[in-house]
């Protein structure tokens, strides 16, 4: 659903790309490569043929927690996120119906976003809102 709104905001501005899960983005640590559920890379950034290995990190990451996820995997994964440059992560939990959302220059500490408030793509993706409830239908 998430990647769906995405594509229909960049897509028409031409401002990059989203990519699925398939994508693999090489990161700082271990494990050196991290597959986002979703995520965007900004047209500047963009190499030409980028399809299924990138050798940098995307400028927004996207997780949706399921039940079977651990949540110092999660952790791991956002501190990873962090230290290779990403420039907005959001961890989405559907049966919370939340969002966490970082940037770097907030560290580890989340902004929290659910029912009426809104996902903004910041400086990331400009112009991109989104009511959070349209997340959980």
């Amino acid at each position: 659903m998430l990647s769906y709104y995405l594509v229909a905001h960049i897509f028409p501005l031409q401002l990059g790309e989203v990519f699925d899960s398939q994508t693999t983005f090489k990161m700082l640590g271990a494990p050196p490569y991290r597959q986002p559920d979703v995520s965007f890379v900004t047209k500047e950034r963009l190499p030409g043929n980028l399809r299924i290995k990138a050798d940098f990190a995307p400028d927004l990451a996207v997780e949706i927690v399921s039940e079977s996820d651990i949540v110092f995997e999660i952790e791991a994964k956002l501190a990873q996120y962090i230290q290779s440059g990403v420039k907005l992560i959001w961890i989405i939990y559907p049966v919370r119906r939340l969002v966490e959302v970082y940037r770097p220059e907030t560290g580890l500490i989340p902004e929290i976003k659910s029912g009426g408030d809104e996902l903004d793509g910041l400086a990331v993706i400009p112009g991109f809102k989104l009511p959070v409830k349209s997340l959980f239908p």
